[in-house]
């Protein structure tokens, strides 16, 4: 039981995550990510974007949105505009 829960300990340790995030005002997200989320969304509303600082040093901008139907989505853009997730 006790080797269980070491690797079990060892596991969850390798698992750590250091990317950062921050709340952004939606006029600091960089225009590239800007047009393509408007090209994408052109009717939606932008609620709380994050800038989120990768592990591997690059940024992401994650976007909750709401649609004009009262839908809500979240997309995920790299600095240069490219979508990297949308749901």
């Amino acid at each position: 039981m006790r080797w269980s829960l070491l690797f079990i300990l060892i596991g969850l340790a390798g698992c750590t995550n250091n990317s950062t995030s921050q709340t952004v005002q939606p006029n600091q997200i960089p225009a590239a990510v800007q047009g393509a989320f408007y090209s994408e969304h052109p009717y939606a509303k932008v609620n709380h974007p994050t800038k989120i600082t990768n592990d591997d040093g690059t940024t992401s901008y994650q976007i909750p949105y709401t649609r004009p139907d009262g839908t809500t989505g979240t997309a995920t853009y790299a600095e240069m505009g490219e979508l990297q997730k949308d749901n």
